[in-house]
């Protein structure tokens, strides 16, 4: 066999071996609870986000790829503004977690209202909750609150592989083993959305993921975000989460189901005014 087949042949072989392992400085984690803790705690480091990225969405109503601004803040400020193309606006959201302001460029009109994950959707194909798309674009993964843990390894992708359980729900979280972050989250039993996060970096003090894949096998949806320049952890531009329309732009009151409401009647003028 010559030198060239020896390469292909290893190559294939190697192909399916395990990864190696790599427990850092720590070592191996036998107890779920203790790599839970860790986990949520390397997590929740970031509590800021700004910068720019590429949002591409998959679903039934078609898929596509736009340019994006973010500005992130736990626990629920939010801001996302979309560009075509050419970079042209397209439309912009902002959420205080209790309300949001949403502008359509094309319509030239300004959606307002209670941040409910309708009208959230109004932005996004999917109902989510402001704390949630803010948790998501930070790196976090919402956990559901465990009545046991199982703690395993996955040799193969070499990754932790932790369970939650409660009563029928159970959540697959696949962790890194040195940087403890969670690389893949998996909910059995509910109706909710599995995350996939990759391109891991460090930054300041903070191991960060510069790629999120959400997917929502329920409303046959994925919504892949990937960061190409971001600051994390820097003191919010509150200004960015200014819910004031725009002058010159028609305003839409809605309710929570995202429902628009009658414009308000302005009281009549007092004689002589």
């Amino acid at each position: 066999m010559n030198r060239a087949a020896v390469a292909i042949f290893l190559a294939l072989v190697c192909s399916g071996c395990p990864k190696r392992l790599d427990f850092g400085p720590r070592g191996r984690i036998t107890q779920p609870e203790e790599l839970f803790r860790l986990t949520r705690e390397a997590q929740d480091v970031t509590a800021t986000l700004q910068g720019d990225g590429k949002l591409r969405v998959e679903s039934p109503q078609g898929t596509g790829t736009v340019s994006v601004f973010l500005a992130a803040s736990r626990p629920g400020l939010l801001r996302v503004e979309m560009f075509d193309f050419f970079n042209r606006p397209i439309a912009v959201l902002v959420t205080d977690g209790q309300r949001f302001g949403l502008l359509q460029f094309q319509e030239n009109k300004f959606y307002q209202g209670p941040a409910t994950p309708q009208n959230l959707s109004r932005f996004l194909p999917l109902a989510l909750p402001s704390e949630e798309l803010v948790s998501v674009m930070l790196g976090r993964v919402p956990f559901i609150p465990a009545e046991r843990m199982t703690l395993g390894v996955d040799d193969k992708e070499a990754l932790y592989v932790l369970t939650l359980v409660r009563g029928g729900v159970s959540q697959v979280l696949h962790i890194h083993p040195r940087h403890l972050r969670v690389v893949r989250s998996e909910v059995q039993g509910a109706r909710t959305y599995a995350l996939e996060y990759g391109r891991f970096e460090p930054q300041g003090d903070a191991v960060f993921p510069h790629q999120v894949t959400l997917r929502a096998a329920s409303a046959d949806t994925s919504l892949g975000l990937r960061y190409t320049d971001v600051t994390l952890n820097e003191a919010p531009d509150l200004t960015l989460f200014d819910l004031s329309a725009p002058e010159g732009v028609s305003v839409v009151e809605v309710d929570e189901g995202g429902q628009a409401l009658p414009p308000v009647a302005l009281p009549p003028a007092a004689p002589g005014s």
